[in-house]
């Protein structure tokens, strides 16, 4: 062994597994590298942490480095901090949970919103006659002629009165409607496909909206009822056929209706006002037992719904609340704001509603169930995939009959609720039909009253018409210029949660953005100083090697 005989006498020497390294004195200054600067020490996190305390700008944790305090102080204090930041951390939990269940808010942005800017609702116009008696007596004779067994007219007009059933899918006679549509397949086939079309034949035994419509007012000035392109136009609904005003998006043709008609102005005399035929001499099937009209359209189950009877003057007022949403909500999920962007459903243009989502989602069920679709049914874009759609017919009764229940109540959500297990069940289950996010929801206050024959000179509605109990007069309009507009947006923006949890954090525990950059710059001092000592070892480790060699 090679002793260090020459060691100098301010040195004390420590053999440590055999090899003599000198340990300085308490008041010799730490070794030096070859660059001038001093090697690093040992590292103690303990003494960082203290020095954190100590010098925080933070309140009542400088308590917790004080040498002068004694070990209960130190404890109380420390106690003390952590009940403050245990609170802290719930009420910050809380906040959150109550901002994430409701980030929206609806509120009220304009009572004196302008009803000139409100559309003017779509109306649908159906008759409860559903099946005209003279057009029912024309078919019943086709249908004779045709026939082998030369059975007679009031044979075939009692068969066609079950064709009715197409429209609220009851039936009586199963068996009877089967025969009848045998005979129907054979003897009365389209010629554009050479099958029977039930669609075809309830168009031919509807009733006329020519018939219907005597006369039409727009803005107290009549226009032509049924011109082409005009105010009233031919459409499928629920109820069948029905003569139909303002109503958005492709027709029958599959043509994009004009824009849509706005009020500017009020009253029952400045509206919507029909001149309606009852016909009630034509009545073959009525759908309702009760003579006269129902309006406006529920084909979806979007808005309301109003008889007008015969003999009677029924003035439907309309108010009118208008929504609109901020483009921000957009960026939350339709869950969470439960409404849908017009542009987020393309498939239904530019003009999605939430009656047409729940009308195509309830042709997908249909045909999904009873492959087929019933003829009063909108079918475009239901040939997916290249299928041919066939019209339910009477052989569908049945089944239509079978699941007519569940097609006529729509759930967007499933929520569960005791006792209600099977009606949730039984409803048709469309999640993606949430209302618009802007868009104008309409309240409906009816009333009637007795329809006298005009005696005046000038003008009248009631014009010419000498038995005024076959007609009715509908007048639908605006009750108020000014109407209430919402606006939903979002409830916090990023600055105000910013602002509310700094204040939660400044009250709590005495913290500020200061404080959070002390801690951002004691945690990235550790990381440096543990980087530093790992670095300063492992040259240490490197050197004993050649101090081996020396002994």
């Amino acid at each position: 062994m090679i002793k260090a005989q020459n060691a100098p006498k301010h040195r004390k020497l420590s053999t440590i597994s055999g090899v003599t390294v000198a340990t300085p004195n308490a008041d010799e200054q730490p070794p030096q590298t070859r660059a001038g600067r001093p090697r690093p020490g040992r590292y103690r996190f303990t003494a960082e942490l203290f020095q954190l305390f100590g010098s925080i700008t933070a309140h009542c944790y400088r308590q917790l480095a004080q040498k002068e305090r004694s070990v209960w102080e130190r404890l109380f204090w420390l106690l003390m901090l952590i009940l403050e930041a245990a609170t802290l951390v719930a009420i910050i939990i809380s906040a959150w949970g109550k901002f994430t269940a409701n980030p929206l808010i609806t509120t009220l942005h304009d009572t004196i919103y302008p009803i000139e800017l409100v559309p003017f609702p779509a109306v649908a116009l159906c008759n409860n006659n559903r099946i005209s008696r003279a057009a029912a007596l024309r078919y019943a004779r086709q249908l004779a002629d045709k026939d082998t067994e030369r059975r007679n007219v009031s044979y075939f007009l009692d068969q066609i009165a079950l064709l009715g059933k197409l429209y609220d899918f009851d039936y009586e006679n199963l068996h009877q409607m089967t025969k009848f549509q045998e005979f129907l397949d054979l003897n009365d086939v389209s010629n554009a496909t050479g099958m029977y079309n039930a669609l075809e034949t309830l168009a031919k035994l509807s009733p006329r909206c020519e018939d219907m419509l005597l006369r039409c007012f727009w803005k107290s000035i009549e226009l032509p009822c049924m011109l082409r392109n005009d105010m009233m136009e031919v459409r499928r609904t629920q109820y069948g056929f029905c003569c139909t005003f303002n109503f958005i998006g492709h027709n029958e043709d599959n043509e994009i209706h004009p824009p849509a008609y706005f009020l500017d102005v009020t009253g029952p005399e400045m509206g919507l006002v029909l001149l309606l035929n009852g016909s009630s001499n034509d009545y073959f099937y009525n759908l309702f037992n009760n003579i006269g009209f129902n309006v406006p359209d529920i084909t979806a189950g979007g808005v309301n719904e109003q008889f007008v009877h015969l003999g009677t003057e029924t003035f439907i007022r309309v108010d009118a609340i208008t929504i609109n949403s901020e483009p921000d909500v957009l960026r939350y999920s339709r869950q969470k704001r439960q409404c849908v962007f017009r542009s987020e459903l393309l498939k239904y243009g530019a003009n999605y509603g939430r009656s047409s989502c729940v009308a195509a989602c309830r042709l997908r069920s249909v045909m999904a169930l009873c492959e087929c679709v019933p003829f009063y049914m909108p079918t475009a874009g239901a040939a997916a995939g290249g299928k041919s759609i066939t019209t339910c017919n009477l052989q569908h009764i049945a089944c239509l009959n079978k699941y007519k229940i569940k097609w006529s109540t729509v759930i967007t959500d499933i929520v569960r609720v005791p006792g209600l297990e099977k009606e949730m069940e039984e409803s048709l289950y469309c999640p993606e039909c949430l209302p618009s996010c802007s868009d104008s929801k309409y309240q409906v206050t009816a009333s009637e009253l007795p329809l006298t024959r005009s005696r005046r000179d000038g003008f009248s509605v009631t014009a010419g018409i000498e038995r005024v109990a076959d007609v009715a007069v509908v007048r639908i309009f605006f009750g108020q210029p000014e109407t209430w507009m919402y606006k939903q947006s979002v409830a916090y923006y990023w600055f105000e949660i910013f602002s509310n949890f700094g204040g939660m954090f400044g009250i709590m525990a005495g913290m500020s953005l200061i404080t959070l950059m002390e801690v951002v710059y004691f945690v990235g001092r550790q990381l440096v100083l543990v980087f530093a000592t790992r670095s300063w070892s492992a040259r240490l480790r490197a050197r004993r090697p050649n101090l081996e060699l020396l002994e």
